[in-house]
C-alpha cells in the first residue's frame, strides 16, 4: 500500500472566525449580547450590536464587522470593507486581525494580490500581538528550514503555549519529535512523540486523529492496524476534514487487498 503520510511537518492553517469574547480585549460581559444574537443566527441585530461595540473603539469588535463583511453575516458580503476592518482592527493591536491578514497575503483571499513581503510582515505582527495561531505558524516556518538553530528557536517560540496545552502548539512540537525521533533513530522519543499525538486524538483534536490514522495504515512507527485507521478516517471524512475521503478510499482498497490474498493463500 502506499504511504499515506508524508515526510516533514504537517500543519493545517486556520481560517478567519466571528471572535467570541475575549478576556484579554474586552471584559466578560462586553459581547455577551452580541453573541447571544450571533450564535441564534440573527445576524443583523448580531451586526447592529457589533457596530454599536465597534464605534467605542473596541478592536475585537472591528474585526468581527470584518468577519461579518467577509461572509456576508447581517450585512451584504464585501471583501474590501471585510480588509479595511481587519486592517483597522489590526492596528489597533488585535492578533487575529493581523493573522488573518497574513493568510490572506499567502493564499490571495479576500481579492488582495499574494505579497510574500506582506505575509511575513503580518505573520510577524501577528505573532508579536499575542495571535497564538501566528505563533504557531511562526515555529512550523522555522521548523521547515531544517536546522538545529532555527529549530531551537521554533521551540522556544511554542514553549509558552506548551506550557498551557495549546493543541495545534502541542501537535507542532510532537510531528517535529516525531520527525527527529525517525531521522536520529531514537525510539524513545519516537515514543514520546507518539503518546503526545495519541493524547491530543483522544481529545478528538483533528490534525492529530490524521496523523495517527495514517501512522496506523502505514505500519513500522507503530504497529499496522488497517481497521483502526479505517474508522479513523471515516470520522474525519464525515467531518469533511481534508484529505480524509481520499485517505479512507486508500485504506479501505488495502483492506480489500488483504483479505483477497489472505483468501487465495494456500492453506495449510
Amino acid at each position: 500500500m502506499k504511504k499515506l503520510l508524508t515526510a516533514g511537518l504537517i500543519f493545517v492553517a486556520s481560517h478567519s472566525s466571528f471572535a467570541a469574547d475575549n478576556k484579554t480585549t474586552a471584559k466578560p460581559d462586553v459581547f455577551a449580547k452580541a453573541t447571544q444574537l450571533y450564535e441564534a443566527k440573527n445576524y443583523v441585530a448580531a451586526f447592529e450590536e457589533m457596530q454599536r461595540l465597534a464605534n467605542t473603539g473596541n478592536a475585537q469588535a472591528i474585526y468581527n464587522l470584518g468577519y461579518m463583511h467577509q461572509v456576508g453575516q447581517g450585512t451584504s458580503k464585501d471583501e474590501k470593507k471585510a480588509v479595511q476592518y481587519y486592517q483597522e482592527a489590526s492596528s489597533k493591536g488585535f492578533g487575529k486581525a493581523s493573522f488573518t491578514l497574513a493568510q490572506a497575503y499567502n493564499t490571495g483571499d479576500l481579492g488582495i494580490s499574494k505579497n510574500s513581503q506582506k505575509y511575513k510582515e503580518y505573520l510577524d505582527k501577528a505573532s508579536n500581538q499575542g495571535s497564538e495561531e501566528a505563533i504557531v505558524e511562526s515555529a512550523n516556518i522555522l521548523f521547515r528550514q531544517g536546522k538545529p538553530e532555527y529549530d531551537q528557536l521554533a521551540v522556544q517560540k511554542l514553549l509558552p503555549l506548551l506550557r498551557k496545552g495549546y493543541q495545534p502548539a502541542v501537535h507542532l512540537k510532537a510531528i517535529y519529535d516525531l520527525s527527529l525521533g525517525v531521522k536520529n533513530k531514537n525510539p524513545i522519543m519516537q515514543q514520546r512523540a507518539v503518546e503526545s499525538l495519541q493524547d491530543l486524538a483522544k481529545k478528538g483534536y483533528p490534525p492529530s486523529l490524521m496523523v495517527l490514522a495514517n501512522m496506523l495504515a502505514n505500519g513500522g512507527i507503530v504497529d499496522q492496524d488497517l481497521e483502526q485507521a479505517k474508522n479513523i478516517f471515516a470520522r474525519l471524512a464525515a467531518a469533511n476534514y481534508p484529505n480524509a475521503k481520499e485517505s479512507l478510499a486508500k485504506v479501505e482498497e488495502a483492506i480489500t487487498a488483504k483479505k483477497a490474498a489472505t483468501a487465495q493463500a494456500p492453506k495449510k
